[in-house]
């Protein structure tokens, strides 16, 4: 990867100057990640001016990195550096919408940003997202594509409560992936159970950013890679926080609870007063857990 290969396209600087004193420093920067054999990456940075760690925070199926920034800027008070790429095929990313052709392309995807991202870097470097976004994250550090000091998972899509019969699962991958693989729903996809926010909600239903129209492709292979997860993962030694939604009603926790069972890696904490998105609906609550898990030295902040 190229030392430049991010091409900054601006900061906000309005907004940061208009935030809270605890923001007041903090810039808002966006860019591309340039790939001369794969699609751009469109990337926001959230920098506070004496940063402790950087994150690598991946988005949730639906939604882009825009969703994240209120998040990002509620991290960057506790000092972590925070960058938001959209997946190829979201948000202002170049890519076929709503489509990959393997999982290997999400995980190519979390591998380039985070490169990016360990460039010139005197901080911990850490990796997690929301949803498919923590799904994605974690299988990249599964396998070794990116290696971060430390995991931050939100609502991780580990399984959702469809699930199909052993017959249905078999003519969905053996003739539905390899025939039917680009097709898309004739309505966009319902938002349901995203958020309890009817402001969110709104956004959601009117972003044209936003995929609506997955191909059945895109939703298969993520279940694909759902079903080959080892639950527990007893080889997981990544220190890391998982934080779920007691209300949510499109990811199972109880998969979720079960993957680290007994883990000692792994601290795994719920909220009431959400559906599936914490960051949508419970952002003051998860940015607090992080406080704690920091203060307690749960994120391992000491390694470098």
């Amino acid at each position: 990867m190229q030392k430049d290969a991010f091409r900054p396209g601006g900061r906000n600087d309005d907004k940061t100057s208009q935030a809270p004193e605890r923001y007041r420093h903090t810039e808002v920067e966006i860019g591309f990640l340039d790939r001369p054999h794969a699609p751009d990456l469109f990337l926001r940075r959230v920098r506070p001016p004496e940063p402790i760690a950087r994150l690598l925070l991946l988005h949730a199926s639906l939604v882009h990195s825009e969703y994240y920034v209120p998040f990002a800027l509620r991290l960057a008070a506790l000092g972590i550096e925070t960058w938001l790429p959209d997946l190829r095929g979201h948000g202002r990313s170049a890519g076929e919408r709503g489509h990959t052709r393997t999982w290997a392309d999400a995980v190519a995807d979390a591998r380039t940003s985070f490169a990016a991202m360990a460039e010139d870097a005197e901080v911990p470097l850490w990796a997690g997202g929301e949803s498919y976004g923590a799904l994605v994250a974690y299988s990249a550090a599964h396998v070794g594509a990116i290696d971060p000091a430390a995991c931050l998972l939100l609502s991780p899509a580990f399984s959702i409560f469809y699930k199909p019969s052993a017959r249905v699962w078999w003519l969905l991958r053996q003739v539905g992936l390899p025939v039917f693989g680009r097709v898309r729903p004739w309505r966009a996809l319902p938002a349901e159970g995203i958020t309890l926010d009817p402001t969110v909600a709104r956004a959601l239903a009117r972003d044209r950013l936003c995929n609506h129209r997955y191909t059945l492709a895109f939703l298969l292979r993520m279940m694909v890679e759902q079903r080959g997860l080892e639950i527990p993962d007893k080889a997981w030694r990544i220190p890391s926080l998982v934080l779920l939604s007691e209300g949510d009603p499109i990811t199972d926790n109880k998969v979720s609870r079960a993957m680290f069972d007994g883990n000692p890696a792994v601290e795994v904490r719920s909220a009431a007063g959400a559906l599936h998105s914490l960051v949508a609906d419970q952002p003051r609550w998860a940015a607090a857990q992080v406080a704690n898990w920091l203060a307690r030295g749960g994120a391992a902040v000491a390694k470098s």
